[in-house]
């Protein structure tokens, strides 16, 4: 609230309307902000505030009495200030034209400290007429109300709510995942089966593991690629190229999951698994909305095209389907290239 002159017809007021020594006491000690204000519409002026009203918003009783209640935020409020002043503005038109008691609308307004800090807070209050012999709406007093800690904590009610949903959303997609690997691996022995389930559960967790590092706001690609290739190979043996990317968090555990099946390719037959091997993974952004993920393994064994597509392969596809996406495979006798188009956001 910016300073303002004591208007000279404060002090009369006051005394005319507070003349009672012990209802001023009661006024002044009450530790409810109160304001009593004028029935001059558009004008509202402000009469006496109490010393609670003052430390509410950081001012003196002095600096307000005298003015409009609604001169004090200027002629043209910021924006984020603006919102405060029209619920004033309507709760005190309300009560001039009903006669009755009326609960403002909640709205955030910060206050700032002599020390220059701005808080954030949020206020209400409730305004309530008094009316002369003729029933007229003459006075109006406000008990303003700091409603902060209510409204954070509804906020973090709700928040703590939605990541509740998220979590069970995610849980039971997590699940249906996993047994869909049950159902659908393949091994020639049990121990083969187990480390194929293995593996792809435990991408799964490294996928959970990085949308939860970011509070479920998405992952990056490149950590996500690197956390599928260093349990399968050495620093050295792979090279990473790309931008800054953040995933969307729909498309982290596609992205993982699609990244873990050609790595362990790779590692089972293809250039991670022989000494001279290497492997090169590039991205780049297709435009603002797409991404491709070039794969490219080079020095590992001849490569020859599957003569079927196995398990891998079609969760690779279906992946990128998930991903609004496409993937694509040049079997190229030097090694494999693998190229994956999907949508970013």
């Amino acid at each position: 609230m910016t300073d303002q002159p004591v208007a000279e017809a404060a002090p009369e007021v006051w005394s005319t309307l507070l003349a009672a020594a012990d209802f001023r006491a009661v006024f002044d000690a009450s530790p409810q902000p109160l304001l009593l204000m004028a029935a001059d519409a558009p004008k509202y002026t402000m009469l006496a505030a109490n010393p609670a009203h003052a430390r509410a918003f950081a001012t003196t009783p002095e600096a307000l009495v005298g003015w409009g209640v609604l001169e004090v935020f200027g002629p043209d409020p910021e924006p984020s200030v603006a919102p405060f002043v029209e619920a004033i503005r309507v709760s005190l038109e309300a009560v001039v034209a009903t006669g009755a008691a009326h609960q403002m609308a909640v709205r955030p307004y910060p206050v700032t400290s002599p020390s220059g800090e701005a808080s954030e807070r949020y206020w209400s209050a409730i305004n309530a007429p008094i009316q002369g012999p003729d029933g007229e709406v003459i006075q109006i007093v406000s008990a303003v109300q700091d409603v902060t800690g209510e409204v954070l904590e509804r906020r973090s009610e709700e928040a703590r709510n939605l990541l509740m949903r998220e979590v069970d959303h995610r849980a039971r997609n997590a699940l249906t995942v996993v047994q869909s690997f049950v159902r659908l691996t393949t091994a020639q022995t049990l121990e083969g089966f187990r480390k194929v389930l293995d593996g792809r559960v435990e991408a799964l967790a490294r996928a959970q593991t990085s949308l939860a590092a970011r509070r479920w706001e998405g992952a990056s690609l490149k950590e996500v690629i690197e956390g599928e290739l260093a349990p399968l190979a050495e620093a050295d043996r792979y090279g990473l190229e790309g931008p800054q990317v953040l995933l969307p968090p729909e498309h982290v555990q596609a992205m993982s999951m699609a990244i873990h099946e050609l790595a362990t390719n790779a590692a089972k037959y293809g250039a991670l698994s022989t000494l001279e091997g290497r492997l090169t993974v590039r991205w780049k952004r297709q435009s603002e909305h797409r991404l491709i993920v070039q794969w490219e393994e080079n020095a590992g064994p001849p490569v020859q095209p599957p003569q079927r597509e196995g398990f891998g392969s079609r969760l690779v596809g279906q992946l990128a389907r998930q991903m609004d996406g496409e993937v694509r495979y040049d079997w190229r006798p030097g090694g494999l290239v693998v190229e994956l188009d999907c949508r970013l956001d």
